[in-house]
């Protein structure tokens, strides 16, 4: 059960704040710099949430309106777990699918990003209920190219799976010549570049694909390309 933030007005049509998490596997935590996910407003009130993720949204559709129409059915819930100034950390599970756990950060960007990030995770761990994706993707293991720690391969393709949708975003930004693309854009926009280069390399050396996993792989090469000869 997930109880709307009553009183509060959601984000859009589809996607509310949710006061009340009863995922039971909130507390499993994957990632090594981050502790759980109870909820947590982080001293800040709900209009500040409200309006920092509404400018988040805002600023996709912006960029890529068909992504922002697609989150508006990939996403449903956002679960807030506390308030973070210079870091932002976030979380999605396979068995939770629209649920997304996010800290409240000041900058706009990287919201946008988290969202997009985690509405990734939630759209391919969707489509492992159907297909393994990659036949190795729990026994292979090897370094990640966004994380501190050893990751086993589907790890490595859930973070290209959700980054290069976000290269692709900073590209489009950076072709409208939006006011945020700014020095401090360019080096995370190059950050995220290579992280992708480095996990499709990854993926293309060491992944065992299923068929449908081979079409995820090539559509996200061809995007990644893409990306990089439009925008070098």
């Amino acid at each position: 059960q997930y109880e709307l933030s009553s009183g509060f007005e959601p984000l859009s049509t589809n996607i509310h704040f949710s006061e009340v998490d009863s995922n039971p596997l909130s507390h499993l935590e994957a990632h090594p710099n981050k502790d759980g996910n109870a909820i947590d407003w982080g001293d800040k009130p709900f209009e500040d949430w409200r309006r920092s993720f509404q400018e988040a949204l805002e600023l996709i559709e912006h960029a890529l309106p068909e992504l922002r129409a697609e989150i508006e059915t990939s996403l449903t819930r956002v679960i807030p777990v506390g308030f973070e100034p210079e870091k932002h950390l976030s979380a999605s599970y396979r068995e939770a699918p629209g649920l997304i756990y996010m800290t409240l950060h000041p900058s706009v960007l990287t919201l946008a990003e988290a969202i997009i990030h985690e509405t990734q995770h939630s759209k391919l761990n969707a489509l492992t209920w159907f297909d393994r994706v990659l036949e190795n993707g729990h026994t292979t293991w090897t370094d990640s190219p966004v994380r501190p720690d050893q990751r086993p391969l589907m790890g490595v393709l859930l973070a290209v799976h959700a980054f290069v949708p976000v290269a692709a975003f900073h590209a489009r930004l950076a072709e409208k010549d939006h006011p945020i693309a700014t020095m401090a854009f360019s080096r995370r926009r190059q950050e995220v570049l290579r992280s992708n280069r480095a996990g499709l390399k990854t993926l293309h050396e060491l992944a065992k694909p299923t068929e449908t996993g081979k079409r995820v792989l090539a559509a996200l090469q061809g995007i990644h390309e893409a990306t990089v000869a439009a925008y070098p």
